[in-house]
């Protein structure tokens, strides 16, 4: 696909992206990109302006308070209309960003649409005598700077920390697709379009049909049994295509400012999203999750491994959490997912570990009063039916099609089960302790280590955050009713009857005989491969030892980097886009703060 060709692909997709943004008349900063570009109406931005940001306070700016979601979408709105915004829209924005107090947040995306907005500002009102926190413009950009350098520096070296998010991985590449477009420094605006590559690939690489696939960090929000998953998949239409456009999947505010940027990815990373005629496998690392209440010890790198076959993806995650409060609260560590309608097309579980030192590492609060905020603020997260949130006890291992995922479960926990979604589509057939089923391309079978129970799970969006249309949850929630449990899954392409693969897989059942005492549990998959895990212990396969640590940056048939190196290689041949940080990995990494 040429370059041409590819950006008129872009620029109509998200010509129809806007045209769906004026139709629901509904206006924030973010999406008053909008009706500047189709709909001018200086009336209504000034309105929006004042609305969000002011509110009915007609008194000085130093009385007002702001976060990142005002910081970085009033500078994109401001940078890229100045020339046709009001004065009077203008000068509200420069009072509230040069005089209001600010706070930066808790998160990488928070901290990272902080310093991209007051960088911007600081080169917007460089003659200000002091910023909004006594210091000077100049001062705030150096610091904004240092921080946006370091933390690309270190996530071409190690990864993104904040990994492959479906809800957050849009505020990162939304502030960098503004810091691109909008700066005055050219060797940052350079650097920033190499970050901008690694944010792109992140999203092809396990781009299936629309929705990303395999494990997430900050996941969440209860979307995890659909297919198509989080405002990502504003970015993933504008940029990799390949599904037609829906109103309510593919418009999402925070994604809005660029669809009016004239920023286009190299067409390399659309190509690779739809790169699925043979299977194959993804695998990535990312930086470790750097906790800073309550944790044990020093964290790992995230391993991630992501079987990419024509009609499945399968991933999971080895998370080297550092005990047991130190998982992220809404994070998922693996799951099956296929081409289908939301709730019928997915495969995940999950130990809904519950403890207040686990929501205080990650909240505001402290343990003895973060539980009554977590229960006003996020109920979801108090719920025993959670399919999404990081167990502590939960280890897992995989090759291609197969897993096994087992669990060791205190006996104090309150959440003494693990949860299975299955959706309702397919006939389950329960024989031999196996669950198998016809996909259609492609079969599939599990088999549950523990007693279980069939349950309905259908439940409507009462938590209104982020998602508001349909039911979130609507399937079968087994209930694994034990503290040593698990489960043995593998899906394979349909390419013998579903009778035969049934046959061929009840011919040989997971070896049980060191489960639960010595913490063993292996299978024969139908490729002939012996899989092993022991709990606590090494994962074999076919005997050998499988060592993570030996995981480059990335791996795949179109993308490889080494640790460490700054240097990425994405597509093959010719035409692989080569991406150098130039960096010296002798080198210690910037002293950063970065958190989960």
């Amino acid at each position: 696909m040429s370059q041409q060709s590819y950006q008129a692909q872009v620029s109509a997709r998200a010509q129809t992206v806007l045209e769906a943004v004026i139709e629901r008349d509904n206006f924030s900063l973010w999406n008053a990109h909008a009706l500047m570009a189709l709909a001018p109406d200086p009336d209504r931005v000034t309105e929006t302006v004042r609305r969000v940001l002011w509110g009915q306070h007609e008194g000085p700016a130093a009385e007002l308070n702001g976060g990142p979601f005002d910081i970085l979408p009033s500078m994109l709105l401001l940078c890229r209309w100045q020339d046709q915004l009001p004065e009077e829209a203008t000068e509200l924005i420069r009072a509230f960003m040069t005089g209001a107090h600010f706070e930066r947040g808790n998160t990488e995306n928070h901290w990272l649409m902080y310093y991209v907005g007051h960088l911007l500002a600081a080169e917007r009102w460089p003659e200000q005598e002091r910023t909004w926190n006594g210091l000077p413009p100049q001062a705030l950009a150096a610091e904004a700077r240092r921080w946006i350098v370091g933390t690309i520096e270190r996530t071409a070296r190690i990864g993104h920390h904040e990994y492959d998010s479906t809800g957050y991985h849009i505020e990162h590449t939304i502030a960098y697709i503004g810091l691109r477009d909008h700066t005055c420094d050219e060797e940052l605006r350079q650097l920033v379009d190499k970050m901008l590559h690694i944010l792109m690939a992140d999203m092809a690489l396990e781009y299936f049909h629309g929705a990303w696939a395999g494990g997430h960090a900050r996941e969440g929000y209860r979307q995890n049994t659909w297919t198509g998953i989080g405002p990502i998949q504003t970015l993933q239409y504008l940029y990799l295509g390949g599904v037609d456009f829906d109103p309510v999947r593919h418009v999402q505010g925070f994604a809005v400012p660029a669809l009016t940027s004239p920023y286009r990815p190299d067409p390399i990373f659309a190509q690779m999203a739809w790169d699925r005629d043979q299977a194959h496998v993804v695998k990535k690392t990312r930086a470790p999750r750097t906790i800073n209440r309550h944790a044990t010890g020093e964290t790992k790198p995230v391993r991630k491994y992501t079987y990419m076959s024509p009609s499945f993806a399968l991933g999971s995650t080895q998370l080297g959490l550092p005990g047991a409060p130190a998982g992220p609260i809404d994070l998922v560590s693996w799951d099956l997912t296929w081409n289908g309608p939301d709730h019928h097309a997915k495969i995940v579980c999950n130990h809904p570990y519950r403890s207040p030192r686990r929501f205080s590492a990650f909240l505001a609060g402290l343990p003895p009063v973060v539980g009554r905020g977590v229960g006003t603020d996020k109920p979801y997260l108090q719920w025993p039916d959670r399919l999404f949130g990081a167990s502590p006890y939960e280890q897992m291992v995989q090759h291609e099609g197969a897993l096994i995922v087992l669990y060791r479960i205190p006996a104090d926990d309150t959440s003494p089960f693990v949860n299975l979604y299955l959706p309702k589509g397919p006939d389950w057939i329960e024989e031999d302790g196996w669950l198998l089923a016809d996909m259609g391309a492609f079969h599939v079978a599990l088999y549950p280590i523990a007693p279980y129970s069939w349950q309905e799970i259908r439940e409507a969006n009462n938590a209104n955050i982020m998602v508001r249309e349909g039911d979130l949850i609507n399937g079968w929630l087994l209930r694994l009713d034990s503290l040593q449990s698990g489960l043995v899954l593998e899906a394979a392409e349909a390419e013998r009857p579903f009778d035969e693969f049934c046959r061929a897989r009840l011919a040989s059942p997971p070896d049980l005989s060191g489960w639960p005492d010595k913490g063993r549990v292996a299978v024969d998959t139908l490729g002939g491969q012996h899989l092993e895990i022991n709990y606590d212990g090494d994962h074999r396969l076919d005997g050998a030892a499988i060592d993570y640590s030996a995981y480059p940056l990335y791996q795949a048939p179109n993308a490889h980097a080494d640790l460490h190196s700054g240097r990425l290689t994405f597509g093959q041949g010719a035409e692989a886009l080569k991406v150098d940080f130039d960096i010296d990995p002798k080198t210690p990494l910037p002293p950063m703060r970065v958190i989960g």
